[in-house]
């Protein structure tokens, strides 16, 4: 059975749509960095925050009136799904349609919040508003509400790489239920200093305002965003190939991981481009690695230099990413790209190309990889 990705939509610090965000990563741009408020001693740290301005539009939806960003960011990106597909949210589809949701951190800010009030002013103090928004699957439910879907809603919770289980997930429940006619995934980040310093002490965040990719793994920077896809049995990106995913158990076993996932995988003139999870950390090592062992000539885009690391939301925005470059035949340039991989995609180029490669290595010992192919242009 064949399973297509009939929809792409996001929202990232380069744009309010999947299409302006594509245009700006084509033009060479990157997010602006921001050093987080209220920082601790001398942690400080800069994040890829979505402009506020590009939040107007679901925060005006009576449901998400409270919500935190991460529900605002979610119903944006799988609105803008909706309407790559030629769908309205209201289209009627509720009960023939499930969401399952991709997430990493949570609603962190709202938990933040929360948990300060209990801490500062003790239990009796803390709101009940902001309660329901600390809850991993309360942007999902959001969602939900807003398609209309009373039945199935999941919510699945990972690293970076949770956005491709999320993904298989999908196509598991179009195979055992052929009532539904389409998943809607979406995954999802929102950034804090909470989330930064707690990488940090790991030695996964810099302080810099900028991070190389294939080059010194200094640590990365945190983005915020959103990426959406619509999942159904036709159209013109074909899930060739995915997973729920290989876990690892030490940071010694990332490479024997890696290169287990990637024997499934075929090699030689099997893929025209690769989209990476590099972010400035030991993934671009393995990676970089199991890259040149089995794909040395195939050209390697990582997006994560420009939009930063979203986490939740990382694996669909790289979906995301190999969509548009197989729909437009062009693949983005990557921004400070350093020497370690000669493969690495340093311009943006035309790329005739019917086959992409999505790969995520994640912070929680799992790694991933999607096949997508480009089986009917209709663009």
């Amino acid at each position: 059975m064949n399973f297509c990705i009939q929809g792409i939509g996001a929202v990232t610090p380069l744009g309010p749509t999947g299409l302006e965000t594509w245009l700006a990563l084509c033009d060479g741009q990157h997010a602006p960095r921001t050093r987080f408020g209220k920082a601790l001693a001398d942690r400080n740290y800069f994040a890829c925050p979505v402009p506020g301005k590009f939040l107007g539009g679901a925060a005006r939806q009576p449901r998400l009136r409270r919500s935190g960003t991460i529900s605002l960011l979610a119903a944006l990106a799988g609105s803008d799904a909706f309407a790559d597909a030629g769908l309205k949210l209201d289209s009627g589809l509720g009960d023939r349609i499930a969401v399952v949701f991709a997430i990493c951190s949570g609603g962190i800010n709202y938990t933040r919040r929360f948990y300060h009030e209990i801490a500062t002013q003790g239990a009796n103090c803390a709101s009940p508003l902001l309660f329901p928004e600390t809850v991993y699957n309360a942007a999902a439910s959001h969602l939900a509400a807003l398609l209309g879907v009373d039945g199935q809603s999941y919510t699945l919770v990972g690293d970076s790489s949770v956005g491709l289980a999320a993904i298989h997930f999908a196509t598991e429940l179009l195979t055992m239920q052929p009532r539904l006619d389409r998943c809607l995934v979406v995954g999802t980040e929102e950034v804090d200093w909470l989330l930064a310093d707690a990488f940090a002490s790991w030695r996964m965040a810099t302080n810099r305002d900028q991070f190389e990719v294939y080059g010194r793994t200094n640590g990365t920077i945190f983005g915020e965003g959103a990426a959406a896809v619509l999942v159904g049995r036709t159209g013109s990106l074909m899930i060739a190939k995915c997973s729920a995913g290989l876990p690892f158990h030490s940071l010694s076993e990332t490479e024997s991981a890696a290169k287990e996932m990637f024997c499934h995988l075929p090699r030689e003139g099997a893929f025209e481009m690769i989209v990476s999870s590099a972010n400035g950390t030991f993934a671009d090592e393995v990676e970089g690695k199991v890259f040149s062992e089995f794909y040395p000539a195939v050209p390697v885009y990582a997006p994560k230099p420009a939009l930063g690391e979203a986490l939740g939301a990382g694996a669909l925005l790289q979906v995301a990413v190999a969509g548009w470059a197989l729909r437009h035949q062009r693949l983005p340039g990557t921004l400070r790209a350093g020497c370690k991989l000669l493969s690495v995609n340093r311009e943006t180029r035309s790329l005739p190309s019917s086959q992409a490669l999505v790969t995520c290595v994640g912070f929680n010992h799992q790694v991933n990889a999607l096949k997508l192919c480009l089986v009917q242009s209709a663009y």
